[in-house]
């Protein structure tokens, strides 16, 4: 395996190891507890809303999940590539 190839193989692992982590703290609910841990903490005191808006939870959590995914999606597609070209 040349150098170019070992970085390619590398550089999927490590987006597929990304997206498991990703993906394992989106299905636990963490960045949905950070977004409202932030909103507490950094907004007290200040004449905000008591508790975050519904939609900015929301939209957190899709992001994480679309995040995830796309990891996921181009770590696969690097193995792919990788197995597939030619040596």
């Amino acid at each position: 395996m040349t150098t170019r190839g070992a970085n390619l193989h590398l550089a999927a692992l490590f987006l597929l190891i990304g997206a498991a982590i990703t993906l394992g703290l989106h299905l636990l609910g963490a960045p949905e507890h950070l977004y409202r841990w932030l909103y507490d903490h950094l907004l007290s005191g200040l004449d905000v809303p008591e508790n975050p808006p519904q939609w900015g939870s929301d939209l957190i959590g899709y992001v994480s999940l679309i995040g995830g995914l796309a990891q996921l999606a181009a770590g696969l597609a690097l193995l792919a590539y990788d197995r597939l070209r030619p040596a």
